[in-house]
């Protein structure tokens, strides 16, 4: 029966990875660059509407993605106690991913969509992108880019704790 309950949610722990990490690199490599085609105030009120309806679901899925891995690390897993954790390949590759994977979503939430946000919401860079000064606005979305480039780093780092698993 452990085993099944296993398997049931090692199949919940990747579906969620897959829709956290597939969600924002998505939007991150498909989304935003096909966003650039758009008239600036159209594409600041398409931009500031799709982090608002996905953001609450990335939040939760990249939650339910570290949740799951305790579970299947600890009470369906390997690790029974915190010698275990400390003291074995395992336990450091797995702590190591639990520490990554929290301060990605972290980062993601409390950095990377407030800037966001901040970005889409200032209209005087929107306005004057459409009046033909784009030079704040492709500025000013540089610097998200670069914010929102740690999270990629930080599922490159899960993935490859992940493969070492």
């Amino acid at each position: 029966m452990i085993w099944q309950m296993h398997q049931l949610l090692l199949v919940c722990h990747i579906f969620l990875a897959i829709t956290w990490v597939g969600g924002i690199l998505f939007i991150g490599w498909g989304v935003y660059p096909a966003s650039q085609a758009l008239a600036p105030r159209t594409r600041q009120t398409f931009l500031y509407t799709l982090m608002k309806k996905t953001h609450h679901l990335f939040s939760l899925a990249g939650l339910g993605v570290i949740l799951t891995g305790i579970v299947l690390g600890t009470f369906l897993g390997p690790l029974r106690n915190w010698h275990m954790i400390l003291h074995t390949t395992y336990g450091h590759i797995w702590l190591t991913a639990l520490i990554i994977a929290s301060f990605t979503l972290l980062w993601g939430v409390c950095v990377g969509y407030r800037q966001s946000m901040r970005l889409f919401n200032n209209d005087a860079l929107w306005q004057a992108a459409e009046r033909g000064n784009p030079r704040a606005l492709q500025k000013a979305m540089k610097q998200t880019v670069v914010l929102e480039s740690v999270e990629v780093l930080g599922f490159i780092v899960i993935i490859i704790c992940m493969v070492l698993l």
